[in-house]
């Protein structure tokens, strides 16, 4: 009967962990089809990506734990074979942990996705002629900074605003910083690594992911390049 138990227990772990992957394809897919769904509304996409989570999080990860409270355990303890439960039970404690770190950097990768197809979709909105309104020439829109700002006409010195519609300036906030993160992965992975072991490794994979992170930053937006070390000591101190 222990074997019979064990051997049943393996195989739930087994298919549930299968159900854990396909659910995470799944829900990937679903995000980024979302945004063509909704009209490239980022925040309604990235909503629905937190909603998965949550989902996969109740329907998945939780059903080890339940499983095993209420059916795995109570047959064990009823065989009457030992104390062996105590170990199998450790095996639940594994694959959740494992499955809340999978889930931590499915949601990193999944979120620099969305941020990549919406920045895409959104940095065609500037791929445009825009004219003076005093004697309508055409002005030169800096297209790397996501916000209003003031431009100077070179045909009749006229101060002209521009102000970006709300789609392109959403790159300028989350969009970017998920984007860097994303062009920053391996770094990541590998202060990720280093973190199962700490001390001075670990210090210093934080601070290349951290460089890596603002020197993709700095591509997508130049203008921050003049706070790169600054902001890197502050992620550096948030990080460790």
């Amino acid at each position: 009967m222990k074997e019979q138990l064990i051997a049943r227990w393996d195989t739930f772990l087994q298919n549930i962990d299968k159900r854990f992957e396909e659910s995470l394809a799944q829900g990937e897919q679903a995000v980024l089809e979302s945004l063509e769904e909704n009209d490239y509304d980022y925040y309604t996409s990235f909503r629905t990506l937190m909603a998965i989570r949550m989902q996969i999080d109740e329907s998945v990860i939780r059903k080890i734990d339940t499983t095993w409270q209420q059916q795995v355990l109570p047959l064990m303890k009823a065989d009457g074979d030992g104390y062996y439960w105590i170990d199998e039970s450790y095996k639940a404690h594994r694959a959740n942990d494992d499955m809340h770190e999978r889930m931590a950097l499915w949601l990193y990768i999944t979120e620099g996705k969305l941020s990549q197809k919406y920045y895409d979709h959104a940095i065609e909105l500037i791929n445009r002629d825009f004219f003076c309104t005093q004697c309508n020439a055409p002005l030169q829109v800096k297209k790397d900074l996501f916000r209003a700002h003031y431009i100077t006409c070179n045909y009749c010195s006229a101060v002209n605003t521009f102000e970006p519609e709300t789609k392109y300036a959403t790159i300028g906030w989350n969009v970017v910083d998920n984007l860097a993160a994303l062009y920053a992965l391996q770094e990541y992975k590998a202060m990720l690594q280093a973190r199962k072991h700490g001390g001075a490794a670990y210090e210093k994979a934080v601070r290349v992911y951290c460089e890596k992170y603002f020197d993709e930053r700095i591509k997508l937006m130049p203008h921050t390049a003049e706070t790169r070390e600054q902001d890197i000591e502050k992620k550096i101190n948030l990080t460790l």
